[in-house]
């Protein structure tokens, strides 16, 4: 496990401000990465993702700041892309999750991230990953259906949207077409 207590300025500043996500940009050997951490879920999680590679993995935070380690075949995929042989001549996880804590703002930007986006990290754990762009609610009050989604609810747009669309019977919609999204706004 890393330490990454570079991260504690960040997490309270979100705390403080009821902000779920925050994005972080970063470059490491002149490829760009989109890291969102995540603080609506336990364990705390960061997508890493490559810009430009269509490459991503998570990483989960636990108490103490501790991440996770950098999974085996993912750390050599790292190498690859970012060109680099494993070891303390080139790239060690160490090294590179060192690089991105030196990265890491201590205030929160106050933007909220569109579900599109974290779509990305999540393709394959959600039903219908075509559909990533939000369209909009469908309350269940009139056709008497049970609220469809959740895990995608829960997924993409966190847990408090999730449980409050579960609560009252409404479903998250979806579609694939870009051009029919619409920016999130809450259900309530």
């Amino acid at each position: 496990m890393f330490t990454l207590s570079e991260i504690k300025y960040l997490l309270k500043n979100m705390k403080e401000n009821d902000i779920q996500q925050e994005q972080i940009k970063f470059s490491y050997n002149s490829v760009n990465f989109d890291v969102i951490f995540l603080i609506d879920r336990i364990p705390y999680e960061l997508l890493f993702g490559i810009v430009d590679h269509n490459y991503s993995f998570i990483l989960k935070m636990y108490k103490g700041y501790q991440l996770e380690d950098i999974p085996e075949k993912v750390f050599y995929d790292l190498c690859k892309i970012l060109n680099l042989k494993a070891g303390k001549e080139g790239l060690t996880s160490f090294k590179f999750l060192k690089n991105f804590a030196s990265k890491i703002p201590e205030k929160a930007s106050l933007k909220r991230i569109q579900p599109h986006v974290l779509a990305q990290y999540y393709k394959n754990e959600i039903e219908e990953s075509e559909k990533i762009y939000f369209c909009g609610w469908h309350p269940h009050f009139k056709d008497k259906k049970t609220v469809r989604n959740l895990e995608k609810t829960r997924k993409l747009l966190g847990e408090k949207i999730y449980q409050y669309c579960d609560k009252n019977n409404i479903s998250s919609c979806w579609t694939a077409e870009e051009g029919k999204r619409k920016d999130f706004f809450s259900p309530k």
